[in-house]
């Protein structure tokens, strides 16, 4: 079993696997938890999937420094949407 985590340097890297794991599975969490209402600084939930599926550790990291709200998903439910207004009645005389 010594040549499955060799000293030092394997629990090292163990350990930041492991942390690269959780903080990818995090930022999956929290895009899929985002409202679908254009929370998102820039981008859609299915495009910051992708950039961290494919991109692991750097593409965690790029969502959480560019596509993540201010206060996450829990914040950005508690907005009221944007809504637009109604549209004016019609003008004109009959």
């Amino acid at each position: 079993m010594e040549w499955l985590i060799p000293g030092a340097f394997g629990v090292l890297f163990t350990g930041l696997f492991v942390a690269t794991i959780a903080l990818v599975i995090w930022t999956l969490v929290d895009v899929a938890r985002m409202p679908a209402d254009g929370s998102f600084k820039s981008g859609t939930q299915i495009v910051w999937v992708l950039v961290i599926l494919l991109g692991g550790l750097i593409g965690a990291i790029v969502y959480l420094a560019v596509g993540r709200p201010p206060g996450g998903a829990t914040a950005a439910r508690q907005h009221a949407p944007v809504v637009a207004p109604p549209p004016p009645p019609p003008g004109g005389t009959v």
